[in-house]
């Protein structure tokens, strides 16, 4: 089982550090304070959803991330109303209609929700979550041109891709002593 507070403050620490020791402040932003029940109550009553345990638990966390990495995670408070999830969810939309892979298929009693994205390349994750009570099994996608990679929940997700944030930040790090 993930520890978000681990995750989520360890990721916050390097990025933040590794954005001093280059001089530059883009690559770090806190992640947001936590969601109340009422948020997350509210974010599935907009998109008509169950949240599961695991993404539930992370939003009381972290509602939302603005720069986890390079993605965008939206908080309960951004999900279905704000203008740069709108947009997303309706590129990512386009996307499965016409490029997905077939694995994205989504069952009867399930809808798939836009929970994060970046600017450039276009790159967007989304989750399935059930529609009615009671809460089920979900999956989350990594979608980027064509390369669809399912994971078995976000919280799989979020621990490689932390691991993936890391190294690249060493490696910047790494690089830029060469340079010098």
């Amino acid at each position: 089982m993930t520890n978000w507070n681990d995750l989520v403050g360890q990721l916050a620490i390097l990025q933040r550090e590794v954005a001093e020791r280059l001089d530059e402040p883009d690559l770090s932003a806190a992640p947001n304070p936590p969601a109340t029940e009422h948020d997350i109550a509210a974010a599935e009553q907009r998109l008509g959803v169950s949240f599961d345990a695991v993404y539930r638990d992370f939003l009381r966390v972290c509602d939302g991330w603005t720069r986890f990495g390079t993605v965008h995670l939206f908080g309960a408070r951004e999900l279905g109303i704000g203008e740069t999830w709108r947009r997303g969810s309706a590129f990512a939309e386009v996307y499965f209609a016409t490029a997905a892979s077939g694995s994205l298929i989504v069952p009867k009693g399930y809808r798939r929700v836009l929970v994060g994205k970046t600017a450039a390349p276009q790159r967007f994750i989304t989750m399935l979550f059930p529609t009615r009570p009671p809460r089920g099994a979900n999956a989350c996608w990594d979608c980027m041109s064509g390369t669809d990679l399912c994971y078995p929940g976000f919280d799989i997700w979020a621990e490689e891709e932390a691991a993936a944030i890391s190294y690249a930040l060493h490696e910047e790090i790494a690089d830029r002593r060469l340079v010098h």
